[in-house]
């Protein structure tokens, strides 16, 4: 053979079994024809192989042979040689029984058991031949004659076995001659069977060791065999570490064999299989060791090129893969000859398992990086070669999702491998995979073109979108990429159009090792650099402008080149700056000085030369400074350094970066800095500084180490704070004898009055330690002279290292005559503390800062501990305050103890207030220390304890908080965050709300529970103090840590009084409310926020004044005025003192509830009437007043009054509204006022036969704005005939006419003649403004009796028609709820009857519950009398009305038929008014929720917090 080749695998040893079942045939073959051979029964054996020998040249020998009679054969040493004379086969045992003799003869051999014991088979294919020996040797029984009979040779045997036997395949045309082997073999089959060149048998079993050393611990299947195929049907294979099931075929034409890799054909069905990478291991070295995998699927092909057919493979890692693939050459011996192409459902796995599997093949190929994948899933198609990939894939990582169509060469050498083609990354941790915590999700679509995977390799171009990339903090979204990346170099344009980052970036980036260079142009139209964290600082930093920039330098100190910024604008919360051009250059000269030159007309002006470091310039000037001491050891510097300095800073500069800092204008600075001399001089001029709400004016500072007279100079001439305010101040130091004397003066406190005169010094000690001491000074805080180091004592010192790390202070005492107070302890880095203060007889007012809304008295003595041992901090304290005072409440004598024990990790904690023997404070209890915890184990006692000292705590806003508290708590855990529980009872108990006007109490044993972040209000009886209505409080009082205090609290109550509030000048209502219903109180203290959700109840009267500043109409003789404030910008009136309060009062107006709208204070002049509606009303204390909501009047009086002159009283007429939309000044009114009097026609009629009085009624009609009415006035005659009332009308059509008869009648009581108006008139409008007055007096105030005079004025002007005068007196009264009086009496005065008394008189019956169904029966004076009639006439009658409201007549007859059924719906609904007067669009009680959801706020609102 020409090409031989090494046959690996199963298949491999699947053919050899061929070969050594053919030889097993072959022998019992060979036997059968011995048994047949006639021969010598004692010596058969020895004559049948001579026979064989001679007749078919065969080398067969046996040593031993025996039958028996029943067929039985055993043979022993059976040698078989070849045609070499090598051993062919070789047996030590054989056993047979030969089942049918008859058969034998005629040619078939049937056999019953056969063993074949030690059993030796070696198939050999010599040097130079195609045949094997076996092919040989049978080639020996063919004598070429063809065959006479068509039957095909025929061998049976029933059982077979081979025991400790051993198969050997060698091959000497092959580069390796041993081919296969198997050792160990034993085996059962059945039913096996020869015919012709065909072979079946049944393996029950076989087991055996391969010359590759795998162990085959049992192999079962239905074996069949012929010229064109083997087939393992059925196959069963277990080996120590593998299972296998399935079915195996090989196709082949039997000169394939030669090259059996590439030319026989498998066909393997993997039904169940369990494999071991052991096993494989031993057929392909590059599998991993100890990996299980489980496998089902298809295969066929050759072994170096074959397919898979829905292959499934899982790992004992559960790695998976899922798919149909195509390998080539996976057996041959060239190198680099691997081909794969797949095309995968999915595969999933770790990089460490794939390592764990193919620790070569993949271990060393894929990027070590790939491990931050975690568990990834892939699916797609790939073609692999040892140099190529080509991959289209979707990847779904720990990290995100990649998507990529990608080929790459090279990857043999992936750090440099070659790519091209498409890469997505969605939603892809980009800062996991390249370890950095600045960078996170990225979502892009990109195309590559380049290579390598390193800085040093990679020459790439980029092209494509980035749709999102996080990096610091910030997640930048709509990005486009196009430029090119070689080596660290990135060349192109970027351009982003993010909502925070609007740029177009163009230019080139080196950011190489040896020296970096920025060439670029970058157009920034908008970028919020708050938002992207890059400067944040400020709560709005927004940037604008277009950057030039050419520098090269890999550091600050080696920069240089140009950085030019045009257009530039920046905005932060205080304001937008606008900047001319700015420059900035750095230049080196040939001796590498270097200059800045920063030039900007409104930044920063100036330059610095030098030669420097910048990160060494503070130690530079500590060495020039420390130069001062003789002793003072410098900083390690480089040398030869020099600056210097001179800037013209402008505040815009300051402004940009600190929005809460501006410098005046004309500051600068300027200075000098030489390391070789030791020189510094630095001075700072400004006109004024303002930083944080302090302002410094004109500061000047001036420092040079090497002036003989002072080394600083500091003079200010104030310095503003929230707290304290210093002026005058001055600072110079002078150096004698390696000390620094500092000497200030200045005065503080708001006027002046406090002064300070400090004299410190500073030197440097033996240890190289700074030692700052204070000399005898004075201070004067609060007209008390206070003096430090008053006995010019050598302590009164503090000594620190240059790290500013670790200080002790040596006793600093400050003394008022024998007032002490000490300071002394040490302070070592973060870690250790131990300082003590002691007081000794201060007066605590006096140390105490001035706090408005807090008062202290006391004297205090005793000493206060603070020790910190790394993270255990350790205090203890014994503190007394005799005559303890706050807000000049004496509370008696406070003992606050604190001792620890001799480990330092347990405190006891004694706190008691006593007054007068009263421990109305005490606090008992443990403070533990427990590793870096401080746990809190204490009980809290109050007895009595005045809570007025609480009250400056509730500003404007709650005033008058009082009471006595009672009660225990508990304080237990953490320090940062106790549990807190306790219990508070509280007596005599109020506050005052004063915007409102309200004081309540509370009932006595009020229950107060307290935890850690809350007082809880349980269900507390309210009582307020004027009127005694009640209400019931819950919720509670929110805090963090006892600051930040936010209220929640709810009122419930049935009547309770919620507004009380007088009239004032700015006043936008007043008037008192009492509510059912409830109420809230949310917010913190300064911004409250009270929703009031209620119906009025009896007692209410509200009253919305409007301003007479200023006449807005004026109708005639009807003026009406308008508000003060422009209803154009809504309504606000002067702000109150009160601090932060929003109201929101949502009230349903019923008929006991009075709303009064005051046109004039000054006169009275206004509507007052009672109704129901619905009303929200929004106030606030900064004067915000705005209204939603209708009213529609029941009843009302129109009180108009004009010029002092006029003074009556209009009855409202039923069904009249007023809506409010906002403004309360701007609401639509719609009402109309009837005032009804009594006269005589005769002078419109000129009718002389008139001489009567009747009924008339003057209408006003108010209509359009509150603010700014509209009045239509007609007169009416209610009870006159058809044929007067159209005489009357007739005369009355014009409008002027109509207004003056109207205004005679309300002036006069009488129409006006054409001779004007006359005395009597005045008079009567003066009777009538007294009998207003004594109505008031006479008349109950509930209304229900009402008693006034009247006088009625006789017509004396015209002889004509002249009419007499009455006295009289009208009564109304209400006998009972359903029984009513109205009368009028008068005499008749000046005439012929004055002896007559004459009235009218009306009793009212209401007949059914609502008032619709009344009797009446009245006596009344005839309207007209004519002349000629003697006496007054009367009218008497007696009559029943029924009132239906209907809007059609359908409406009509069904509440005249349905009224039964009317009744009942309507007991079962809140009352209604009797009719509809309204238009549609007002809204009343059962559609309030509506109306208010409609009202355009924001449900969050609350009260504007005024600090």
């Amino acid at each position: 053979m020409e090409e031989t080749k090494k046959n690996t695998g199963l298949k491999k040893f699947l053919k050899y079994m061929l070969f050594f079942l053919l030889g097993i045939i072959l022998l019992l073959l060979g036997l059968a024809i011995a048994l047949n051979t006639p021969s010598v029964q004692t010596r058969l054996g020895k004559y049948a192989t001579e026979w064989l020998n001679k007749e078919f040249k065969t080398n067969i020998t046996i040593d031993e042979a025996s039958f028996t009679v029943f067929g039985g054969v055993k043979l022993k040493n059976i040698l078989i040689r070849d045609y070499k004379k090598d051993t062919l086969f070789h047996i030590k045992v054989l056993k047979t029984n030969i089942l049918d003799a008859k058969k034998m003869i005629d040619g078939d051999l049937h056999f019953g058991e056969v063993r074949l014991d030690g059993l030796y088979f070696k198939l050999k294919n010599y040097k130079g031949e195609r045949d094997t020996n076996l092919d040989k040797f049978v080639e020996l029984f063919e004598d070429g004659k063809p065959s006479t009979s068509k039957k095909k040779f025929l061998l049976t045997a029933q059982k077979m076995h081979l025991i400790d036997s051993k198969f050997i395949f060698i091959d000497e045309n092959a580069s390796e001659k041993l081919v296969f082997s198997a050792k160990k073999l034993n085996a059962e089959t059945s039913n096996f069977k020869v015919l012709g060149p065909d072979v079946t048998m049944k393996i029950d079993e076989m087991s055996f060791v391969d010359n590759r050393g795998l162990v085959v611990d049992n192999l079962t299947s239905d074996f069949t065999y012929t010229k064109k195929n083997i087939h393992l049907a059925n196959l069963d294979l277990i080996t120590p570490n593998s299972k296998l099931i399935g079915d195996v075929e090989l196709r082949y034409k039997r000169e394939y064999f030669s090259d059996f890799n590439n030319k026989v054909l498998f066909d393997v069905r993997i039904d169940q299989a369990s494999v071991s990478s052991t096993d494989l291991k031993l057929f392909y070295g590059e599998f991993g060791e100890g990996q299980q995998f489980d496998v089902k699927g298809k295969l066929i092909g050759t072994l170096n090129n074959f397919k898979t057919k829905k292959l499934i493979l899982i790992d004992e890692n559960n790695s998976e893969i899922r798919g149909d693939f195509n390998f080539k050459n996976l057996f041959k011996k060239e190198k680099n000859t691997f081909y794969m192409k797949g095309k995968f459902s999915k595969i999933s796995s770790t990089y460490n398992d794939l390592n764990k599997i193919l620790p070569r093949v993949l271990g060393d190929n894929l990027p070590t990086t790939f491990k931050k994948f975690g568990r990834f899933t892939l699916s797609g198609e790939t073609e692999v070669t040892m140099k190529t990939v080509k991959a289209n894939v979707v990847l779904n990582t720990a990290l995100g999702n990649v998507q990529s169509n990608l080929s790459m060469t090279n990857i043999d050498y992936i750090d440099n491998a070659t790519y091209k083609g498409n890469v997505k990354l969605n939603n892809f941790n980009l800062g996991k995979f390249l370890t950095r915590e600045d960078v996170g999700i990225v979502n892009l679509d990109l195309d590559v073109d380049g290579k390598g995977f390193k800085e040093k390799y990679l020459d790439t171009k980029i092209k494509g979108k980035v749709r999102s990339v996080y990096y610091n903090r910030y997640n930048y979204q709509n990005i486009v990429v196009d430029g090119s990346m070689k080596k660290a170099v990135f060349n192109g344009s970027i351009s982003a159009n993010d909502p925070n980052l609007i740029m177009e970036f163009d230019g080139n980036l080196d950011l190489g090792k040896r020296e970096n260079k920025y060439d670029f142009h970058a157009n920034v139209e908008y970028a919020n650099l708050k938002k992207l964290n890059i400067y944040t600082a400020d709560d709005i930093s927004v940037f604008r402008g277009d950057v030039i920039m050419n520098l090269q330098g890999n550091s600050i100190d080696n920069l240089y080149g140009d950085v030019y910024i045009n257009q530039t604008s920046y905005e932060n919360s205080k304001d937008t700056y606008f900047f001319d051009d700015f420059m900035v250059k750095s230049t080196f000269d040939q001796d590498r000085v270097r200059t800045i030159t920063i030039n900007s007309p409104d930044i920063i002006e100036g330059k610095v030369e030098g030669k420097f470091q910048f990160k060494q310039l503070p130690d530079l000037i500590e060495n020039s400074l420390g130069s001062l001491y003789a002793n003072y050891s410098p900083n390690k510097v480089s040398k030869g350094q020099f600056v210097k300095f001179d800037f013209n800073v402008y505040s815009k500069l300051v402004e940009v970066f600190y929005p809460e800092i501006s410098l005046g204008e004309n500051t600068f600075m300027k200075g000098e800095i030489d390391s070789n001399d030791g020189l510094f001089r630095f001075n700072f001029k400004s006109p004024n500084i303002k930083a944080y709400g302090n302002e410094i004016d004109n500061i000047n500072i001036d420092i040079d180490n090497k002036n003989p007279l002072y080394n600083a100079y500091i003079e200010m001439d104030s310095i503003k704070t929230k707290y304290y305010k210093v002026s005058d101040m001055s600072l110079i130091n002078v150096t004698a004898n390696d000390t620094l004397f500092f000497r200030t003066e200045f005065k503080g406190g708001k006027k002046g009055k406090d002064f300070y005169n400090l004299n410190l010094y500073h030197t440097i000690n033996e240890e190289n330690n700074s030692v700052v001491g204070i000399k005898k000074s004075e201070v004067n805080f609060k007209d008390y002279l206070w003096f430090i180091n008053e006995k010019e004592a050598k302590d009164n010192k503090i000594v620190f290292n240059k790290k500013l790390t670790d200080f002790s202070v040596e006793k600093i005492s400050v003394t008022h005559e024998n007032q002490v107070m000490e300071l002394m302890g040490v302070l070592r880095d973060s870690t250790y503390k131990d300082l003590q203060l002691s007081f000794k007889d201060v007066q605590l007012d006096k140390i105490t800062p001035s706090v408005d809304s807090l008062k202290f008295k006391g004297k205090v003595n005793g000493i206060v501990d603070f020790k910190q041992r790394n993270a255990i901090y350790e205090p203890s304290s014994s503190i007394s305050i005799d005559s303890l005072n706050v807000n000049n409440f004496a509370l008696g004598k406070l003992n606050i103890d604190v001792k620890g024990d001799d480990s330092f990790k347990n405190f006891k904690v004694n706190s008691v207030l006593k007054n007068e023997g009263l421990e109305s404070f005490a606090a008992d209890g443990n403070i533990f220390i427990e590793g870096k915890k401080t746990l809190l184990d204490l009980d809290l006692r109050l007895e009595d304890f005045n809570m007025a000292i609480f009250a400056p705590f509730g500003g404007e806003v709650l005033t008058n908080i009082r009471g006595l508290a009672s009660g225990t708590a508990s304080f237990e855990g953490e320090l940062e965050n106790p549990d807190i529980n306790g219990r508070v009872y509280l007596n005599k108990a109020g506050i005052k709300i004063p915007y409102l006007n309200t004081d309540y109490n509370f009932a006595n044993n009020s229950i107060v529970d307290v935890t850690e972040n809350q007082f809880s209000f349980r269900n507390i009886k309210l009582i307020d103090s004027k009127f005694k209505t009640e209400g019931i409080l819950s919720g509670g009082i929110r805090h963090n840590k006892f600051a930040d205090w936010l209220m929640d609290l709810n009122i419930n109550s049935s009547r309770i009084l919620a507004l009380d509030t007088k009239d004032s000048d700015d006043a936008l209502y007043y008037g008192t409310a009492f509510i059912n219903g409830n109420a809230s109180i949310k917010g913190p203290i300064n911004g409250l926020v009270i929703n009031v959700n209620a119906t009025s109840e009896k007692g209410t009267s509200i009253k919305i004044p409007i301003s007479d500043t200023e006449a807005t109409t004026e109708k005639d003789y009807i003026k009406f005025i308008n508000s003060k404030s422009d209803t154009s910008k809504g309504v606000l009136g002067k702000e109150k003192g009160y601090n932060g309060i929003e109201l929101n009062f949502e009230l349903d107006i019923t008929p006991v509830a009075e709303i009064e709208v005051i046109i004039n204070k000054s006169n009275g002049h206004g509507l007052k009437g009672r109704g129901v509606g619905s009303l929200l009303m929004e106030i606030n204390t900064l004067g915000k007043f705005n209204m939603w909501g209708d009213f529609q009047v029941y009843e009302g009086i129109y009180n108009f009054k004009y010029g002092g002159i006029i003074d009556k009283k209009f009855a409202v007429k039923k069904g009249g509204y007023i809506s409010w939309d906002g403004d309360p000044l701007n609401a639509t009114l719609n009402m109309e006022a009837i005032y009804k009097t009594e006269a005589n026609p005769a002078p419109l009629l000129d009718n002389p036969n008139f001489n009567k009085k009747i009924p008339t009624e003057v209408v006003v009609k108010l209509t359009d704005r509150l603010s700014n009415p509209t009045p239509d006035i007609t007169i009416e005659f209610p009870n006159a005939s058809s044929i007067l009332r159209s005489d009357i009308d007739y005369k009355l059509s014009d409008s002027d006419t109509r207004q003056k008869q109207a205004f005679a009648l309300l002036s006069s009581g009488t129409f006006l003649s054409d001779k004007g108006v006359s005395d009597l008139d005045l008079t009567m409008n003066l009777f009538e403004t007294a009998g207003s007055l004594f109505e008031d007096i006479f008349s109950s105030g509930d209304g229900k009796f009402k008693l006034s005079p009247v006088y009625t004025q006789g017509n004396r002007r015209n002889s004509d028609f002249q009419t007499e005068s009455r006295v009289g007196v009208t009564l109304s009264t209400d006998l009972s709820d359903r029984i009513s009086v109205n009368g009028k009496f008068d005499v008749p005065v000046g005439g012929l009857n004055e002896s007559v008394i004459v009235g009218n008189i009306e009793v009212q019956l209401r007949l059914n519950e609502d008032g619709t169904l009344k009797a009446r029966f009245f006596n009344r004076e005839n309207d007209i009398n004519y002349l000629g009639e003697s006496g007054i006439g009367y009218t008497q009658g007696l009559g029943v009305s029924y009132e239906v409201d209907f809007n059609t007549f359908k409406e009509l007859v069904n509440k005249i038929l349905n009224s039964k059924k009317a009744k009942k719906e309507k007991e079962s609904k809140d009352e209604t008014p009797d009719s509809d007067f309204s238009p549609e669009f007002i809204q009343f009680t059962d559609q309030r929720q509506k109306k208010s959801s409609e009202k355009p706020k924001n449900p969050e609102e609350k009260a504007p917090d005024l600090n």
